[in-house]
């Protein structure tokens, strides 16, 4: 088993797979202390990372104190993390699998910089019962190539093995390891799957393992050509703007599959096939309606669709009580305007007399009913209607901020300033303001 081992870990990590430092999962269970027990067998650095969700009492911490026992025979540092998963379960709506999963790569994940791979244990049975499970909840063809055995940073070298053989290695060589009794529990679906359907696919091809193995690595390959398309139909696609994606419509109906390419698209952003398939048949929407995943959000416009993180719809106020404050958010410039002067016509440019400019103003962003006089133009507007003449999309319009002194508005930013506030008299002092960057909160 060392041997095939090795050759795997080369295959996966390099040709200098033996200099690299590797940080190994390991439960307690035996795949993981096989896994870990090769590695220090090989000579190899490597160190440990153990989380203790605390959800098998006892259990949990015998678990916990077994590997700390096992790392200090090894002589390897231990990372050590311990959650109260049921209480991050409580209120996200998640199953506990998930959210237990969701905080170990998390933590993971800001082990990682220090080491060159992160290595779990994962072997051939969870592979195969991985296929099955995303085949009962419905699956891609992603789905059908079950684990990856690298992902990133992410090596799984122990997927050419059994469980079996793991377990008779393991006996041979008088590796201790410790049993999760909830691994018997068949109300958890995938304990279903392992004790209950494969020993039935087991039956009807003895050879059901070693079958799926093989159909795991045409399934991928085929997978790989097939990323390779639709990633070249999203660079074409798919453009970002001031922190939002657009999907250009028109562009997108000229795809051979539009309806396959924007699922693959949306799935990054966590969005449903239901939505895909909605969005597909578009025609049947006005402009301005909405579908939600759990991080995004996305509009359909006129042009786009246009997505962006729910997060960055948050909307503040920022109160300024002086010109210093003000710097914070604009370059100042102070003038004296002299007649036949030309103005900068850029709309991030705001010229307003000295005197016009009285504290305390607000940045703030616009609501229903507001109105101003926009530059150049006869009478006021409401910016509802100022919004729709520009053909001014939903998600920016809740990016766009006011600059506000009590309830007249001076200037919306970055589109026009308003009538009331422009230069007109000769030697008058003045300002120039030049928007810094983007003025909603998240970039404050």
């Amino acid at each position: 088993m060392l041997n095939r081992f090795l050759q795997e870990l080369h295959r996966l990590a390099g040709e200098d797979a033996s200099e690299k430092h590797y940080l190994v999962a390991v439960s307690g269970g035996a795949d993981s202390m096989v896994a870990a027990t090769l590695f220090h067998k090989a000579g190899l650095r490597f160190s440990v990372a153990h989380c203790n969700f605390h959800l098998r009492g006892a259990d949990s911490d015998r678990d916990m104190h077994f590997v700390q026992k096992m790392a200090a025979i090894w002589q390897v540092p231990l990372f050590l993390r311990e959650f109260d998963t049921l209480s991050e379960q409580k209120h996200s709506g998640k199953s506990i699998e998930m959210v237990a999963r969701e905080l170990r790569y998390r933590w993971f994940n800001e082990l990682l910089p220090d080491f060159d791979f992160l290595v779990t244990a994962h072997q051939s049975n969870d592979a195969a019962e991985t296929v099955l499970l995303n085949l009962v909840r419905g699956t891609g063809l992603k789905g059908l190539c079950g684990i990856p055995p690298m992902n990133d940073k992410i090596i799984r070298p122990m997927l050419i093995f059994t469980a079996q053989e793991i377990r008779q290695y393991a006996e041979n060589q008088h590796i201790e390891y410790v049993e999760d009794y909830t691994n018997q529990d068949e109300e958890i679906v995938r304990n279903r799957i392992r004790h209950s359907v494969v020993p039935q696919l087991e039956n009807i091809n003895p050879q059901f393992l070693s079958t799926n193995a093989h159909s795991r690595l045409v399934l991928q390959r085929q997978y790989a050509y097939y990323q390779k398309h639709i990633e070249a139909d999203k660079k074409n696609l798919l453009s970002v703007k001031e922190g939002q994606y657009q999907i250009q419509r028109s562009q997108l109906n000229q795809c051979e599959d539009k309806d396959l390419v924007l699922y693959e698209i949306l799935n990054e952003f966590g969005f449903s096939p239901d939505v895909s398939e909605k969005l597909a048949e578009s025609s049947n929407f006005q402009s301005g309606k909405q579908f939600f995943s759990d991080h995004y959000i996305l509009l359909i416009d006129r042009a786009f669709f246009i997505i962006k993180p729910k997060d960055k719809a948050e909307n503040h106020t920022i109160h300024i009580d002086s010109l210093e404050t003000l710097r914070r958010y604009f370059d100042i410039e102070e003038f004296e305007y002299q007649k036949d002067m030309v103005f900068d016509k850029n709309p991030d440019t705001l010229y307003v007399p000295k005197e016009k400019l009285t504290f305390p103003l607000q940045i703030r962003p616009w609501r229903h009913g507001d109105f101003f006089y926009p530059l150049g133009a006869k009478g006021k507007q409401k910016l509802s209607d100022f919004f729709t003449d520009h053909k001014i999309d939903r998600f920016t319009k809740e990016n766009i901020r006011l600059l506000c002194t009590g309830d007249d508005i001076i200037w919306v930013i970055g589109w026009r300033s308003d009538e009331r506030y422009k230069v007109q008299k000769d030697k008058t002092m003045c300002y120039k303001l030049y928007k810094k960057n983007d003025l909603t909160p998240y970039n404050m």
